[in-house]
């Protein structure tokens, strides 16, 4: 839609050009932000290869929750092995999957709360390249907003009156890597 800037600007209001109306009963996107202050990412991650000089790599990965009034969930770390062959798995903290066909492995974590606030897997695998394993991808939906924002109400641009809503609040990144 075609949103009205300078009211926006102005008001902090959100409406349509020319005092149309939103369309009834279909979501749609009206806002969106970019956001990279220094709370911006609600966890990090670490990953740490090591070449052990016999063929063999050992990795370390970590995450830790930066935001203890974020509820993560569906999370999954993704990232290149460098080969086709699975990894021997040292220990875990959530689940696995290794993809031998694309030589991608995926580390995943149903929530990350304050309850389950750090992670770590350890694995080892053949290869001779620490960098293969980059840039590791990182997908994750919130039901909190990483922002200081809000919706306090929707009103009628008409005459002022509230209009009753459903509100869906869900974050999904469009790009979380570690490079």
């Amino acid at each position: 839609p075609k949103v009205d800037k300078k009211e926006y600007e102005q008001k902090g209001v959100l409406c349509l050009k020319g005092g149309k109306g939103f369309p009834l009963n279909r979501p749609v996107g009206i806002l969106r932000w970019n956001y990279s202050g220094e709370d911006s990412a609600p966890f990090t991650v670490n990953c740490w290869p090591e070449d052990e000089g016999s063929g063999t790599i050992n990795v370390n990965m970590e995450f830790e929750l930066q935001r203890t009034d974020a509820v993560i969930t569906d999370v999954n770390i993704v990232f290149p092995l460098g080969t086709t062959d699975p990894p021997v798995i040292e220990s875990i903290d959530g689940q696995y999957k290794h993809d031998a066909n694309s030589g991608m492995m995926c580390w995943h974590h149903d929530v990350i709360d304050q309850n389950n606030s750090t992670g770590s897997l350890e694995f080892s695998i053949a290869g001779h390249s620490v960098d293969s394993f980059f840039p590791v991808q990182i997908a994750f939906t919130s039901q909190s907003l990483m922002c200081p924002m809000e919706v306090t109400s929707l009103v009628s641009t008409a005459n002022g009156s509230p209009i009753p809503n459903n509100m869906t609040v869900r974050v999904v990144p469009e790009t979380y890597q570690c490079v």
